[in-house]
């Protein structure tokens, strides 16, 4: 049976210190006055609903500005029939005898096909790879994080089993990286040096929370973790094993400072030790996370996906074969890569010669 905490499967972050007294109380409110509340006016629906504590509450911690937030799943068809009428009776329990702050309060009663996006039958079944790619990583840790107060058909805690971190296929760990680390060197912090440099302010605090969120969503990946809504990232963020612990002191720097200067220092010695350690521990061996331009092996490692193709370079030593044999320049490469061209061919397309890509993209436009 559930023991009313935040789940403790590998890679979940539960509730701790002071946020154990907070823990139990929003499970005795539950236990005291909202399930009693459905039993009396809706004793037909107990049986079948699960309730999950959201936000701050769920996690263990709340505090004076929390409002509660809970989700009251039934199957579709219970939903559809009599979920409304629950509705009411949670919305008026709440208004009396909400124990957090009432704006913002709420106790949602949801049809379970809202779970996880909708992919949440695909996850539990198994076997396939394409809902763990299209799924959020936050919706994946409230699942695995968060407070079950009410679940007599194990429904949320299969779930939990089903989805937790060690379930998710090594590929796609490898790509949310890759594509994290992308969006981080190759589009934010290179606008916002940009920035920096011609004294674009306000555009640099905004890239600056950009890069800032990418940092903190990269160590929870390097770390095969799931990291939780933007409002407790840096909470969960502290409990992480390295490379997040070298990187804290770096990051709190480079938010702290008042001085550009200091925080682009601080946020380069958090990629640095990025790199060390992604490379000392093999987390993604398909790239070379040392390179020199390393803003282009991860655009050209993004566009072959090197996560499920471990001789994505081939293709690009082709295209310059290619662009070279038709009289132009190896950058010039990206075309033949793009349009597919055959050997020689610069003027016209015909068909695709055996070299095709593993579904290349359109080139990426800098804006720095």
């Amino acid at each position: 049976m559930w023991s009313m905490r935040a789940g403790n499967l590998p890679g979940s972050v539960g509730p701790v210190g002071a946020g154990e007294a907070m823990t139990k109380n929003v499970a005795a409110y539950f236990a005291d006055t909202v399930i009693p509340a459905i039993r009396s006016e809706h004793l037909e629906l107990v049986a079948d609903m699960s309730i999950i504590v959201l936000g701050s509450a769920g996690l263990g911690v709340a505090d004076e500005s929390s409002d509660l937030e809970a989700a009251v799943y039934l199957d579709d068809t219970l939903w559809h029939e009599k979920g409304g009428q629950l509705q009411l009776t949670l919305n008026r329990r709440l208004r009396e005898t909400c124990p957090y702050k009432m704006e913002g309060s709420t106790l949602c009663v949801w049809p379970t096909s809202w779970l996880l996006e909708g992919r949440m039958d695909k996850l539990l079944n198994g076997g396939e790879v394409k809902p763990w790619e299209e799924v959020a990583i936050e919706d994946l840790f409230t699942i695995q994080s968060n407070l079950i107060v009410w679940d007599p058909k194990d429904f949320l805690r299969r779930l939990r089993a089903a989805t937790g971190p060690r379930q998710m296929p090594g590929a796609v760990w490898k790509q949310r990286l890759l594509l994290c680390l992308k969006k981080l060197l190759w589009e934010d912090f290179g606008e916002l040096r940009s920035c920096v440099k011609r004294k674009r302010i306000a555009e640099a605090h905004i890239l600056f929370g950009l890069v800032m969120e990418s940092l903190l969503h990269a160590a929870f990946l390097i770390s095969r973790r799931y990291y939780p809504w933007r409002t407790h990232l840096r909470w969960a963020f502290g409990q992480l094993p390295s490379p997040a612990a070298d990187a804290a002191s770096h990051i709190d720097v480079a938010v702290a400072s008042t001085d550009w200067s200091e925080k682009m220092a601080a946020v380069e010695r958090v990629v640095t030790v990025y790199k060390k350690y992604i490379s000392e521990n093999g987390i993604l061996p398909e790239i070379d996370i040392l390179s020199s331009d390393m803003c282009e092996e991860l655009v050209w490692a993004e566009r072959l996906k090197a996560w499920e193709n471990p001789n994505w370079r081939d293709w690009i030593v082709q295209c310059k074969e290619k662009a070279a044999i038709a009289g132009y320049h190896e950058d010039d490469s990206w075309v033949w890569s793009l349009w597919g061209w055959a050997k020689g061919q610069a003027e016209r397309q015909d068909e695709p010669d055996d070299g095709d890509p593993p579904q290349a993209v359109g080139p990426e436009v800098s804006t720095t």
